[in-house]
């Protein structure tokens, strides 16, 4: 399948951001020839894997570049869902979060009161969603999404079968880690719309610049681990070109792993923007960080 929206959209990013052909591709890993023929429309469309180089070379959303190359992507309509909510969101709530975070907003609406209470704020709608992506809490969220839903305190508490006491002490401080968003999360997801509600906040703060989050979150909520072997036994050459094998003991391999010497081994695959980094360029980076530290 071709797409000549797809071509026309990925040439205008990157024309947009003042690069080459060579240079885009060089920050995408992809050679110059493909990505002219994508932009031409002489290629069909990429794979997604692809799609997510595009979009970090051209620093542009990848959800978005999805849905141009038709791609049916739930992520995607997840972040729209999102937009829309926070474009739908009542007035009081928009100045009461923008008074909260964004001191030069708090200013105005508190110096044009003193003129006249009447007078309009454009300025929290303009920069509320910036705002809200960068500062909004898992409780922020509970609000905003309460009422878009029109539900009062009292209704809320009524689904989730609680007092309404709780439920408002519940929205005035739930964090990710709260045991209240985990007792709780599927059903708020069914009322909500969105499935399991933790879920979806975790991939809202992940795919959006949140800083809270950053702060807020418990390692066993977003990582994996990934077990990774390395051998006892290495094959080296010494100052006359001569084969000899050293072995290490536990303690050492522990040592070695973070040496960039041993990171940088011919035994490891490293890539660099899509490209698989050969033994010269290994020996490259070294010899590079020792002109540098030294």
């Amino acid at each position: 399948m071709i797409s000549k929206n797809f071509g026309e959209e990925i040439k205008t990013a990157r024309m947009y951001n003042k690069l080459t052909i060579r240079e885009a591709a060089k920050r995408m890993g992809l050679s110059h020839s493909y990505l002219s023929q994508i932009e031409n429309n002489k290629r069909s469309i990429p794979s997604p894997e692809v799609i997510k180089k595009i979009s970090v070379g051209l620093n542009t959303d990848y959800y978005y570049l999805l849905s141009v190359a038709g791609y049916n992507n739930e992520a995607y309509k997840t972040l729209s869902f999102l937009n829309k909510l926070i474009d739908e969101a009542p007035e009081e709530f928009k100045i009461d979060f923008m008074k909260k975070h964004d001191p030069h907003i708090r200013k105005l609406i508190e110096n044009r009161r003193k003129l006249n209470d009447k007078l309009p704020n454009p300025e929290v709608s303009i920069r509320f969603p910036s705002t809200f992506f960068i500062n909004a809490e898992v409780h922020d969220y509970l609000r905003l999404m309460r009422l878009n839903k029109k539900l009062s305190n009292k209704e809320m508490a009524e689904k989730l079968g609680i007092k309404e006491e709780q439920y408002i002490k519940m929205e005035s401080k739930m964090t990710y880690s709260s045991l209240e968003l985990e007792q709780y999360s599927t059903r708020l997801g069914e009322i909500f719309g969105v499935e399991e509600f933790k879920d979806w906040l975790l991939f809202v703060f992940t795919e959006t610049p949140n800083q809270n989050f950053v702060d807020d979150y418990t390692p066993e909520d977003v990582m994996k681990e990934i077990t990774v072997t390395v051998p006892s036994v290495v094959k080296k050459y010494d100052s006359d070109g001569k084969v000899f094998f050293q072995s290490y003991n536990e303690d050492q391999l522990r040592q070695n792993f973070s040496k960039l010497e041993h990171i940088l081994s011919d035994d490891r695959l490293l890539t660099y923007y899509g490209r698989v980094l050969t033994s010269k360029d290994k020996q490259k980076i070294l010899r590079m960080m020792e002109i540098l530290f030294e």
